[in-house]
């Protein structure tokens, strides 16, 4: 695809990478309003329970009608502390996180006040382990899916709207208690395949 426009997800599931591997330019919309519910502040991993949904908490909830660019995330309740345990604990035992781990802690330990900033430099992380260039730019307005040249993405995913096309099983973590989970976070891909990430990735249809 030449160009398309998507929303800022935290980490991003592989659907989601899919799409942007396979753009000649992406446009993430910073302008849009904030959707209840969605990738924008939660990404879903394999836990030894099941699926764990992980969650970035933002000032004044979920309720809030800021454009994007002005979400904050809230620091009231410790939630990079969580979702470091969370992943150590469910990919501490994958064949990779111990080469990837020091590029994704500071993601827990470090403050961001914006959530679009905090979702573009953790896209910026992955991008660079999955060692490709992208042509990528926030926004400079809010666009309608009419006024947009390109193939409009936003909101194509939801925790809700689970995707219906076929992803290639590969090893998991916790595959000898659960059948094979698809479209989780990309981390799980990383963790899980390492360089053959990549390759993964482009291999999905959308």
């Amino acid at each position: 695809m030449k160009q398309v426009l998507i929303e800022s997800q935290y980490a991003g599931s592989c659907t989601y990478w899919s799409i942007l591997l396979q753009s000649e330019k992406i446009i993430v919309d910073r302008h849009e309003h904030l959707v209840k519910r969605s990738y924008r502040n939660r990404t879903h991993i394999l836990g030894a329970n099941g699926l764990l949904r992980l969650s970035i908490p933002l000032e004044h909830g979920k309720h809030q009608h800021a454009e994007m660019k002005d979400v904050r995330i809230s620091y009231k309740e410790n939630w990079q502390k969580l979702h470091w345990q969370s992943l150590t604990s469910c990919y501490r035992r994958s064949p990779f996180f111990e080469f990837y781990e020091d590029a994704f802690r500071r993601f827990y330990e470090d403050g961001f006040e914006f959530l679009t900033e905090y979702n573009f430099q953790l896209l910026r992380a992955i991008n660079g382990i999955l060692k490709t260039e992208m042509d990528i730019a926030f926004s400079d307005k809010y666009y309608t899916a009419a006024n947009f040249e390109g193939a409009d993405f936003r909101s194509y995913l939801l925790p809700s709207k689970p995707t219906a096309h076929h992803f290639p099983e590969y090893p998991q973590v916790f595959s000898d208690r659960f059948a094979f989970q698809n479209d989780l976070s990309v981390l799980d891909v990383l963790f899980n395949l390492g360089s053959r990430s990549k390759e993964y990735l482009l291999a999905l249809k959308f």
